[in-house]
């Protein structure tokens, strides 16, 4: 089971989002009509726990919107990306991939909710005149979709904790016995 990062150390910065913008033009009046489309435009960079996260590919999103009724249009779909990031474990850059789902409601503006619900509102999605735009919600998706511990593999053996040698090009000359360095005059004790 993967987990996943906490909101309060994900941070990431929308430079330009007209590349997810879906034309529902053509089922916004229509109540269950809906359109397929495949969309490709880049993603942003994204700073988790410290750890740069750079984009290798553009995102890919394959969704399909469908007209609710009253204008509110439902995407459903998968984005796909591919991140370069430094492993946890051993220092060295890897490629990995990085897939979310996502199924959001969005609702023409100007959005009044109805007077049966409480003072309490969900935060509500919104799109302006024939356009939905789900940049920020795919962004924040795959920002969720990381996983915590970013390994290059489960393999992967890390680095030597006395002389910083990568395990993974091979074993290093430090013994398993010479423990912490600042311990080294108590084990003169125990020799004599």
């Amino acid at each position: 089971m993967t987990q996943t990062n906490p909101c309060s150390i994900i941070q990431y910065v929308l430079q330009g989002s007209a590349f997810m913008r879906i034309d529902v033009s053509t089922i916004k009046d229509i109540k269950g009509a809906s359109i397929d489309v495949e969309l490709e435009g880049p993603l942003d960079p994204m700073v988790i726990a410290g750890t740069t996260l750079k984009p290798v590919t553009p995102v890919y999103v394959v969704a399909k919107a469908t007209s609710t009724g009253h204008s509110g249009i439902l995407v459903q779909g998968k984005a796909r990306a591919k991140l370069q990031a430094e492993c946890h474990r051993c220092l060295r850059e890897f490629i990995f991939d990085v897939e979310t789902e996502l199924q959001e409601q969005y609702c023409k503006e100007p959005y009044r909710p109805s007077s049966g619900q409480g003072s309490e509102q969900d935060e509500v999605l919104t799109y302006n005149g024939d356009f939905v735009d789900i940049s920020k919600e795919v962004n924040s998706l795959l920002a969720l979709s990381i996983p915590i511990q970013l390994v290059c593999s489960s393999e992967c053996r890390g680095l030597c904790h006395v002389c910083g040698k990568n395990l993974n090009d091979g074993e290093c000359s430090c013994s398993d016995e010479s423990g912490d360095i600042r311990l080294a005059p108590l084990a003169e004790l125990y020799k004599s």
